[in-house]
């Protein structure tokens, strides 16, 4: 069996703020630590359950935060930005399922840190008409590779995100959520040993087809929602990206990867444009 851990930042209990998160600011050391502690525990119950290969893959910001001697022994990972997959990198159809450790869409009322890949300037995602955050594009882009998101760790409104769209999945609630940037944690031991037991189960009801992937949409059209019109308005450039709003571009397609990939192109120009005119 073959575990792929996609690790956010901001599912980690004690985690609730933007300075929390990112290097310079004097609480991300100690973040950092608590977010490793984290995952080495979803490790843990994988290898318990039977895993053979265990990959990390960093899905934060930068995405090159992991500490690698700090990090579980038997644990191989991926770090680094741009990657072909994204938060997904690393995965195929040779693995028995993916675990989500992160946050709740953009906008979701009182979700510790909600947003969608950039904090401020991406309002929200639809796909095919529906509002969709990370976790959901995971979902879709572990089904795409044939695989099922068989785990989420983080808030309880994640967990609930997770439920609607997959009802199986197994989700770890390390935190509950008091507004977007405070919450009531689990102690760190008791946190430690839910994601633990929880992977540990997930992993072994995954191996008996108990969690199956999403099913992905035949035809894809992601629709994103800027903070500002001029960011909406570069977009527009990229070859089928079409600006249906003063702030909001539309693109279509039936390949689920290619969909994925300008995403990515409109969210970094999201923050290129906000960096230069703002």
């Amino acid at each position: 069996m073959k575990l792929l851990i996609s690790a956010d930042f901001e599912g980690v209990s004690g985690v609730v703020d933007r300075q929390q998160c990112h290097p310079g600011n004097p609480e991300f050391e100690w973040a950092r630590r608590l977010w490793i502690d984290q995952i080495n525990a979803i490790i843990d119950g994988a290898l318990e359950a039977g895993a053979e290969q265990v990959v990390v893959n960093e899905a934060h910001s930068a995405m090159n935060y992991l500490i690698p001697n700090l990090l579980h022994p038997l644990a191989s990972f991926i770090t680094g930005y741009v990657k072909t997959d994204n938060q997904m990198e690393g995965l195929d159809e040779s693995f028995t399922g993916a675990v989500f450790m992160g946050h709740a869409k953009a906008g979701t009322a009182n979700a510790v840190l909600n947003h969608n890949y950039v904090m401020r300037d991406v309002l929200e995602m639809r796909l095919n008409g529906e509002p969709i955050g990370e976790l959901g594009l995971n979902a879709y882009w572990a089904a795409y590779h044939g695989v099922p998101l068989i785990m989420v760790a983080g808030d309880d409104f994640t967990a609930r995100e997770a439920k609607a769209l997959i009802p199986e999945v197994e989700a770890a609630v390390v935190k509950r959520g008091l507004s977007q940037f405070s919450a009531h944690h689990l102690p760190v031991e008791e946190a430690n040993r839910l994601l633990r037991e929880t992977a540990a189960r997930a992993l072994r009801r995954a191996a008996a087809g108990e969690i199956p992937p999403v099913e992905l949409p035949a035809t894809l059209a992601l629709e994103i929602d800027f903070s500002v019109s001029e960011i909406a308005h570069v977009c527009s450039f990229i070859p089928g990206v079409e600006r249906v709003a003063g702030r909001t571009v539309r693109y279509e397609t039936t390949d689920y990867r290619e969909m994925q990939h300008v995403r990515i192109v409109c969210t970094n120009l999201a923050l290129a444009t906000v960096r230069a005119h703002f």
